[in-house]
């Protein structure tokens, strides 16, 4: 465990880790877009008109990076699509990034998605995903984009562009924190406005020599609303409306000589028709000369504020990483 920091994917330890949070100086940064600059990139045909498959399909490969890496060599991806003309209106719109040996065995990957919806026009989708080669050889990171409306007549839309790229260049395991693959999901019900840590990496530690640390975070959260299901327990909730939610992430050090880096605090609201949101959050923390900040932890909070209850999903959906240089 000591060349790469695995997080656990499970709400726990929380109350040390609050409380040394409120007793530190936060830095906070603001949740701008960031501008990101590829090393290498594959995209994807443009104006291709999807057309739904199965719902056990893994979702068509729209686009792959081909990656020859050494053992324990690591590589920061990143995927958007945008998608639009969607039929009938309110299509479900899936994308991963999936990382495969050359036999087509998966070994790490990211989902999102959200509804296509016409009043909308044409919507982006995009998540990252840092994929640690476990054995020398060559890999296949694939984006793959698809039609998943579950209706009878099959969905269509058309994707008017995509890709996946190659953010940082080579990476190695002595620089990185990987947040735990732990499945399922994390509930919010109405009313409870319990303050809850996902996608959380514990005791990082940054190579020697290292000036600063980044600290990535992406959440996927699903109202509940009708009969519930798409990770909803099976259950009647309201049958429409919106849920209102907080989400910030912390970057925490375990020296309170150093200082605390969180962004800053968001509140959106997504109704039943859009129905799935994802979330993206950056930060970094400069590493001050002759100061060692020891251990790192980082988390992203997410809170019920008001409307429908939601969950978050865990891996593949909500997952965070560390990289110190």
């Amino acid at each position: 465990m000591n060349a790469l920091a695995v997080g656990t994917g499970r709400a726990v330890r929380r109350g040390g880790l609050v409380a040394l949070a409120l007793a530190l100086v936060v830095v906070v940064v603001g949740q701008t877009s960031t501008a990101w600059a590829y090393v290498k990139v594959a995209y994807a045909p443009r104006g291709l008109v999807m057309t739904e498959r199965p719902p056990t399909s893994l979702g068509e490969v729209r686009a792959t990076l081909t990656l020859t890496l050494a053992a324990g060599e690591a590589r920061l991806l990143r995927a958007e699509s945008k998608v639009y003309d969607g039929y009938p209106d309110r299509n479900a719109i899936g994308q991963k990034i999936t990382c495969e040996r050359p036999d087509g065995t998966i070994l790490k990957e990211s989902w999102t998605g959200t509804n296509l919806l016409a009043r909308n026009g044409l919507t982006p989708v995009s998540q990252r995903l840092l994929f640690v080669a476990p054995t020398a050889g060559t890999y296949h990171c694939r984006l793959r984009v698809y039609v998943n409306s579950h209706y009878a007549t099959p969905g269509r839309a058309t994707l008017y562009s995509g890709f996946v790229g190659d953010v940082q260049g080579t990476l190695t395991t002595q620089r990185l924190g990987i947040s735990r693959q732990t499945y399922g999901v994390q509930m919010f019900e109405a009313g409870d406005t319990t303050v809850r840590k996902m996608a959380p990496i514990f005791r990082y530690l940054p190579p020697a020599g290292a000036t600063k640390i980044d600290a990535r975070s992406d959440v996927y959260l699903t109202n509940c609303y009708g009969p519930g299901g798409a990770g909803c327990p099976r259950r009647t909730f309201p049958a429409k409306g919106s849920s209102t939610f907080a989400v910030q992430s912390f970057l925490v050090p375990a020296n309170p000589a150093c200082r605390t880096v969180a962004t800053t605090r968001t509140v959106k609201t997504f109704d039943y028709q859009t129905h799935h949101i994802g979330q993206s959050l950056d930060m970094t923390a400069p590493l001050p000369t002759g100061v060692n900040c020891g251990a790192w932890t980082t988390y992203t909070s997410v809170q019920w504020l008001a409307g429908l209850p939601f969950v978050v999903h865990l891996y593949p959906y909500s997952q965070s990483s560390i990289i110190g240089s």
